[in-house]
């Protein structure tokens, strides 16, 4: 399900234990990996674009 060398972040490892020990099907612990890992990088993708803007509005001013 996931390579050995890819960074999973914690909140998802604890998901996946949970996952594990409640006796989930390797399906079903797939599933919510993927969801899980798709909203991670989402909000990371939010959290660069709003650096950038932030960066970009910085730069405007300083130009003033």
């Amino acid at each position: 399900m996931l390579h050995a060398d890819a960074k999973v972040h914690p909140a998802i490892e604890r998901c996946l234990k949970h996952l594990h020990i409640l006796g989930t099907d390797d399906k079903i612990r797939q599933i919510v990996y993927m969801y899980m890992e798709t909203l991670a990088r989402e909000v990371s993708m939010e959290k660069q674009a709003e650096n950038t803007e932030t960066r970009s509005d910085f730069e405007n001013n300083e130009k003033h």
